[in-house]
């Protein structure tokens, strides 16, 4: 029982980035930002190029420069995206679309293969190791913590409530003089930026990066988040939607692995998860009452 409640935290813990940075634009925004596919996997290609450069370095030196490498890879997808719709005028579906097309070719350009290994190189992640079993379990804690007080911290600011209201009326700002392009940028840039880095935490833990690994990462935020609010009523504006959907979505996905279930089908699970809770909702009112909320979340 312990040892399946330890995977279930490290499994949170490792994609609890993305989720974050998806209830951000996603959620709060409401922008289909499929874009973070793209930024899952370019920040990873990114630590990872980097990591052959710091092979005589100290291990929490190494990790401080993989993730801020993560970090820049997802702030170079959310700065594409952010040039195709403020500046080129192309519509955000459209524009995640095209960035996902672009950095796939850029992907296969800077990693130079479709599949790199990491497995040669001294893991970053278990610099902190105390679980024998889990030897990424303490430092990925810590950066979960981190997270989580910043993350509760950016939505107690002007800035986090004014996510919220971009999503709720986009032209709410121009009546006081705020840019509404300042809004867009902030929350695109971060939440691209939190799922560099945890593609580069899973491609560590994986010990390899894989251009393909970004697939189906949209539908897992989405699957979460929307957990995530079914369970955590009347305060959707909260730092526990991200937290408490990621930790709902792996108990799932363990609780199917202990009955036996084949997980190469677990993305039909995830959208029958989805469409039962929303059709749940629609039942009794809760999105028709709100029909800007067009992305279900």
């Amino acid at each position: 029982m312990l040892d399946v409640l330890l995977i279930v935290c490290e499994q949170a813990f490792l994609y609890f980035p993305l989720v974050l940075g998806a209830y951000v634009s996603i959620s709060l925004l409401k922008v289909p930002d499929l874009s973070i596919e793209s930024a899952y996997v370019f920040g990873a290609i990114c630590a990872a190029r980097l990591m052959p450069e710091l092979t005589t370095m100290p291990l929490p030196f190494v990790l401080a420069c993989m993730i801020l490498f993560s970090l820049l890879g997802g702030l170079a997808v959310g700065g594409v995206v952010f040039l195709f719709t403020r500046i080129f005028h192309v519509p955000h579906l459209l524009a995640s679309v095209l960035t996902i097309g672009l950095f796939h070719g850029i992907n296969q350009l800077v990693l130079g293969t479709a599949n790199y290994s990491l497995a040669s190189f001294e893991n970053p992640l278990a610099c902190f190791s105390i679980f024998i079993t889990h030897p990424e379990l303490f430092t990925l804690t810590l950066l979960f913590i981190v997270l989580s007080i910043l993350g509760a911290f950016l939505f107690k600011t002007q800035l986090g409530y004014s996510f919220l209201i971009y999503g709720n009326n986009p032209a709410f700002f121009a009546n006081y003089g705020i840019s509404s392009k300042y809004v867009f940028c902030a929350g695109l840039l971060f939440a691209n930026a939190l799922a560099g880095i945890s593609g580069y935490c899973v491609a560590q833990s994986s010990s390899f990066v894989d251009i393909s690994a970004g697939f189906g990462m949209a539908l897992f935020s989405l699957t979460c988040l929307i957990l995530g609010k079914a369970i955590v009523r009347g305060r959707l504006f909260s730092i526990f939607v991200p937290i408490i959907g990621i930790f709902t979505y792996c108990i799932i996905q363990q609780l199917l692995l202990k009955v036996g279930f084949n997980l190469k089908y677990f993305t039909m699970i995830q959208s029958a998860i989805v469409l039962g809770i929303l059709i749940n909702q629609y039942r009794h009112g809760a999105l028709r009452k709100n029909k800007i909320d067009n992305l279900g979340v």
